[in-house]
């Protein structure tokens, strides 16, 4: 994306819905505490406990798997260029108003999931929570969605922007 360009609108988001950080923290609550029965007080975790190796091994995939999340970020932002898009650390997309046949807020409801989405009927889809979101049509018959929190503001946008473009 051109530094020069002029931003109209910007939103980052992320993974942080509780019960999702919860579900996600098992892995790691269950380790640290097996690790602190099994390494320091020297007893058994469980029935048929694992070796310290392995108990070692499934706190740092609790660890890894709460890193991994956490850096997880979706990040949109609308410039008089055009349309950028990246879900840090999978993919980064930009495209040119001119490359852009439609673009528009809508609500999309479930796909299928958060995350980056593919072959849905918005083509890819872009999101972290929620069921809004700017979907966007090229030229080229291609199509993708990217979610947002703050779908008024977007939307505003990409009028006022749609009505400089055509003019």
């Amino acid at each position: 994306m051109n530094s020069k360009s002029n931003i109209h609108f910007t939103e980052e988001q992320r993974f942080n819905q509780w019960w999702m950080w919860l579900f996600i923290a098992i892995p790691f609550i269950i380790g640290v505490f097996g690790c602190y029965k099994q390494l320091i007080l020297a007893e058994n975790f469980g029935n048929k406990p694992m070796s310290n190796l392995g108990l070692v091994f499934t706190t740092f995939f609790g660890v890894a798997f709460m890193l991994f999340f956490y850096i997880n970020k979706l990040t949109t932002k609308i410039t008089d260029k055009g349309v950028y898009v990246q879900f840090f650390p999978y993919t980064k997309r930009f495209h040119s108003w001119e490359e852009i046949s439609q673009a528009e807020v809508i609500k999309y409801g479930f796909v299928g999931g958060w995350g980056v989405r593919l072959w849905t009927q918005y083509g890819t889809v872009y999101n972290v929570k929620g069921g809004r979101g700017l979907y966007v049509q090229l030229k080229g018959k291609e199509n993708f969605l990217i979610g947002t929190q703050n779908p008024e503001a977007l939307h505003k946008v990409v009028l006022q922007l749609s009505q400089v473009t055509t003019q």
